[in-house]
């Protein structure tokens, strides 16, 4: 009864069954009344044993939860410190972390403070790869427009004004309307020097076809200023070609219209009987023909 309950327990069962067979009732109604005091008391330490117990695991649970919270706190610190210094891995490092401690255990202020805190994370990483982004296309934007390159520059720019108006971010934003409006315009531009191209290409084609040689000559060397104004090169190429052709043309036609007119020129002298000057022409005529011929 001093420490050892159990074995009290167990020598009080013995007496009665010691005492059972001899009918010595005294005996085994103090035992009984021992029995149950002993229950009583073996309830009463177990009950203050899980007492205990429960206490010293809300304890253990409230030192656990302190020091959650102080990791957290340091943590949180980490992570405003990374902010501010845009270092976007470390606040992602911290994130993971945290979530990792968040999982131990419940408390949903918390939990909704480092919802929060990532969602900061997001929204000031995002902001700034779009404003790098931003940075990006309006260099690239110069060397498309140079390019000619509006189909595949006009998409970029709507992506990312979209994006820009999306996230309120109002760095370069501005600019880049500014360059969407620009390169609208420079577009239409481009679409009318095209058009006035296919123009002169038929008009170049017709004044070929009729021997328009002069014409011709004219248009295509607009056509050559144009084409060079909006990086035409193979058109340049084929026009330049034809351009030298058609001077060729235009110079034999020249050609045959002096012969001629020289031609008529000396048989109306040597009709008249003037030989030496209806001469004179003919000679002229050779020279014509060698001075083409040495050009051509």
């Amino acid at each position: 009864m001093r420490g050892d309950l159990k074995y009290a327990l167990s020598l009080a069962y013995e007496i009665i069954e010691l005492a059972e067979p001899e009918n010595l009732k005294s005996f085994i109604r103090e035992q009984e009344d021992l029995i149950a005091r002993i229950k009583k008391i073996s309830k009463e330490r177990e009950e203050k044993e899980r007492e205990r117990i429960r206490l010293e695991q809300a304890r253990l649970r409230l030192e656990k939860i302190k020091k959650l919270k102080t990791e957290l706190s340091q943590l949180e610190h980490s992570f405003n410190a990374g902010l501010n210094m845009e270092d976007f891995l470390k606040t992602e490092e911290t994130i993971e972390k945290a979530k990792n401690l968040l999982s131990e255990f419940k408390d949903d202020d918390i939990k909704k403070k480092w919802e929060n805190l990532e969602n900061r994370h997001n929204e000031a990483k995002t902001k700034k790869e779009l404003i790098l982004e931003a940075k990006e296309l309006i260099e690239e934007s110069i060397v498309l427009k140079e390019k000619f390159l509006f189909d595949t520059l006009k998409p970029k720019l709507s992506s990312i004004i979209d994006k820009l108006r999306e996230h309120k971010v109002e760095d370069h934003l501005q600019e880049l309307e500014f360059i969407q409006t620009d390169i609208i315009k420079a577009e239409k531009a481009y679409l009318n020097v095209v058009k006035s191209l296919d123009e002169l290409k038929k008009e170049i084609n017709s004044f070929q076809k009729n021997r328009k040689f002069k014409n011709a000559i004219s248009h295509c060397e607009n056509l050559l200023k144009l084409a060079e104004s909006i990086n035409k090169f193979e058109l340049i190429e084929e026009y330049s070609k034809l351009l030298v052709e058609l001077q060729r043309d235009l110079s034999f036609e020249e050609l045959k219209e002096t012969v001629q007119k020289l031609n008529d020129e000396g048989l109306n002298l040597l009709r008249k009987g003037e030989i030496p000057l209806s001469l004179d022409k003919f000679k002229l005529i050779r020279g014509s023909i060698d001075y083409y011929l040495k050009e051509t």
